[in-house]
């Protein structure tokens, strides 16, 4: 099963570029939140779907440290 190794170290590779894209997408989308208060981003759809896309950020990049922790670093 030894060939199963480096396809393994692929994936695992490619999860962790994958973590690091999402946590830099999600960081640039909270940047852009923190510039506007509560009442401008509930009155602005663009800032509506921006706060839906940066919520959908979280939450896979918490299920793939909860399933993976050694991504957090």
């Amino acid at each position: 099963m030894e060939h199963y190794q480096t396809l393994i170290g692929v994936v695992l590779e490619k999860l962790s570029q994958s973590h690091q894209e999402l946590k830099f997408n999600m960081d640039g989308l909270n940047s852009v939140l923190a510039n506007h208060t509560a009442e401008e981003i509930a009155a602005a759809p663009e800032l509506l779907t921006i706060r839906e896309l940066r919520d959908v950020y979280a939450d896979i990049v918490a299920a793939a440290e909860k399933r993976f922790p050694g991504l957090k670093g």
